[in-house]
């Protein structure tokens, strides 16, 4: 069997500017890394490139020596494409279903921007391995094919955020819990229109007191998918116009904001916690002491489903949620094996457009504060089963030893 090592690469060190926390996934002892000189042929050999978006591979070119290219060209390195962090969509396929005033180019979308960086220094497509944190690409590589596009780069997929999140599953029983609020939405850190308006769903009803709440200082912005030629922007006033009582009520929650909790950037888990590959991740003190958690994902702004730490934070601490982000986010996680709380309240709202949803998601947490904290106390007695079915399944989630499995069986 050959030998599998990974090119020692430090793009921080070498002025690449975008590189987030994943790079520390290739810092466990057990993987062989190697200086690229040493890369021999008969060997499987992959230079990691951490990424954010696929815009910023040109500024990896420049750091990238040419050596380095020479290995790549002759197929004794193969480039590894890390981008784990976000769910960009790489093929845009809506603008085929969309009435442009001209054929979409494919060789303008993200995934064909990458691929020319690489051709051109004939670097083989086939040869790119792309690590990605959801499924989405499968179905939009289907769609290119059928209608003649080549795609030839491998595909595997690694759910970052799940890796680190599976840390919280240590010493964070869902028994041990002390319920003094009855939900928790902390949301002061990227704003984003559906994270407004369910901070104001929340404030409207008078039900800010009984839980944590965070929201950032109101801006109005523009959401869309950034295409010129479809014009499907949102500004934040005309989302939440959509809601009861906003026009009446929308200057005394601009003043309400910012609301916070404790005074901190959604950025609870740097308090403690222990060292790990992955990171420190250490939300104890929320997840016990508040029953429902409502995560407000990172909505993509084309199709697919983007589940992040927003959500597996709860299922790691044993606490029941909510999802405020892309239509069958529950049926996702569900084909994956997970449980949700469609026996508790009505979880229709994984199927209704952004602004029912949050109408939906602010009446349950609305009926929950109905109840006593002792009810609620019981409540989470009830779901106990599902609780440490869903804890356990991302404990046990196998997906880095898959990964390192696939990169090896080339």
């Amino acid at each position: 069997m050959a030998t599998i090592n990974f090119i020692i690469f430090d793009q921080q060190k070498l002025g690449y500017k975008f590189l987030d926390g994943s790079h520390a996934l290739f810092n466990d002892a057990k993987l062989n890394r190697i200086n690229f000189r040493d890369a021999k042929k008969g060997d499987i050999n992959y230079l990691p490139l951490h990424i954010r978006t696929p815009y910023n591979i040109d500024t990896i070119k420049e750091i990238i020596p040419n050596e380095l290219y020479l290995l790549m060209q002759q197929g004794i390195v193969r480039p590894l494409i890390m981008m784990l962090t976000e769910a960009w969509d790489l093929f845009d396929t809506y603008l085929w279903t969309t009435d442009l005033p001209y054929p979409p180019d494919f060789g303008n979308v993200p995934y064909s921007i990458v691929m020319k960086f690489f051709t051109k220094r004939s670097i083989a497509e086939e040869n790119v391995t792309w690590v990605v944190p959801n499924h989405h690409h499968i179905n939009q590589i289907k769609f290119l094919q059928q209608k003649g596009y080549k795609i030839s780069s491998k595909f595997l997929n690694f759910d970052y955020n799940l890796e680190t999140l599976k840390l919280a599953t240590e010493n964070n029983s869902p028994k041990q819990k002390r319920f003094e609020k009855y939900f928790s939405c902390l949301l002061n850190g990227t704003p984003r229109n559906h994270r407004y308006a369910i901070t104001y769903e929340l404030w409207r009803r008078g039900l800010v007191p009984k839980g944590n709440v965070s929201i950032c200082e109101y801006a109005e912005q523009i959401e869309t998918k950034g295409n010129k030629f479809i014009n499907d922007s949102v500004t934040t006033e005309q989302f939440l116009s959509k809601f009861d009582e906003w026009q009446e009520r929308k200057e005394e929650f601009k003043s309400a904001c910012p609301i916070v909790f404790d005074g901190k950037r959604n950025e609870h888990w740097r308090d403690q916690g222990s060292s790990h590959r992955m990171g420190n991740y250490n939300e104890k003190n929320i997840f016990e002491s508040s029953f429902l958690w409502l995560s407000s994902e990172t909505k993509k702004t084309t199709d697919g489903i983007f589940i992040t730490e927003k959500t597996w934070k709860a299922i790691a601490h044993g606490n029941p949620f909510c999802i405020n982000g892309d239509a069958r986010s529950l049926k996702y996680l569900k084909d994956r094996g997970y449980k949700t709380f469609d026996k508790f309240w009505d979880e229709s709202y994984d199927s209704a457009d952004d602004v029912q949803k949050i109408k939906m998601i602010a009446q349950i947490v609305d009926d929950l504060c109905k109840k006593t904290l002792p009810e609620i106390q019981a409540l989470n007695e009830d779901m106990l089963p599902i609780l440490e079915h869903n804890q356990m399944l991302l404990k046990n989630d196998p997906q880095y030893e898959n990964l390192i499995e696939d990169l090896t069986n080339v």
